[in-house]
């Protein structure tokens, strides 16, 4: 990826095209860590209005992948080793804090939504598993795999949304190491050679459904950090 080529437009608003290709930009190295950047530079490069660009700079200063270092002045974040395992470890305890505090606050309708989200995820990953049967290894089911995965996103936000404390929510998600379109595209390259791996890690949601359900805060608490951590690591080294 070259300079001025940073990925082709999507069929998406012009802040959501030029966030997906700012990021893809940045993961695949023709934005730099350290390297300085304006909203004039990459609205040209881009082939769009500074509006969208600056939107979708927001969002990523929001996500700390970009850092404003003066009034008119930005950089692609470099984090280092350690600062990302630091925000890692945020990540896990406030997720697990939030399956504790879900646990104890989450209404008997949101649990439903949550049990009828998982069933719904449970017949996608049944039809994948019956295609391939059919069909083999390489059957077309990457639509049905990203549908599956955006189910347990949901899920995860769901569970936050349980809790119903806009502080924490807003912790959490300044806290992230990954924002969720960057998670599924890290998930989905993983996803053919660590099939055992996401099978469990699918598992893992029932699991912490179970908690919820019971109302075990402990057992939701200690699950989602297993869960979380296991996934960030996961990611992290990708």
């Amino acid at each position: 990826m070259t300079k001025d080529t940073l990925g082709p437009m999507e069929t998406a608003s012009l802040a959501d095209q030029a966030y997906r290709r700012l990021r893809d930009a940045i993961r695949g190295g023709a934005l730099r860590p350290g390297e300085k950047i304006t909203e004039r530079d990459l609205a040209a490069r881009l082939g769009v209005s500074p509006t969208p660009i600056r939107e979708a700079l927001r969002q990523l200063v929001h996500e700390k992948v970009v850092e404003r270092v003066g009034p008119r002045s930005l950089r692609i974040a470099d984090h280092s080793a350690a600062a990302r395992s630091e925000i890692v470890e945020a990540e896990v305890r406030l997720s697990a804090l939030m399956a504790r505090l879900a646990a104890r606050n989450a209404t008997a309708t949101q649990l439903t939504e949550l049990v009828g989200l998982l069933d719904h995820a449970d017949h996608l990953v049944a039809g994948i598993e019956q295609t391939l049967a059919d069909q083999g290894i390489d059957a077309p089911v990457a639509d049905q795999v990203t549908a599956v995965f955006r189910l347990m996103r949901e899920f995860h936000h769901q569970v936050e949304a349980c809790v119903a404390n806009p502080v924490l929510e807003g912790l959490l998600a300044q806290a992230r190491a990954f924002s969720d379109e960057e998670r599924l595209d890290l998930t989905m390259k993983l996803a053919p050679g660590r099939a055992d791996s996401f099978r469990s890690r699918y598992r893992e949601h029932r699991e912490l459904l179970d908690a919820l359900l019971e109302r075990d805060e402990d057992r939701a608490e200690q699950l989602a950090a297993a869960h979380h951590r296991a996934a960030l690591v996961q990611l992290s080294t990708t």
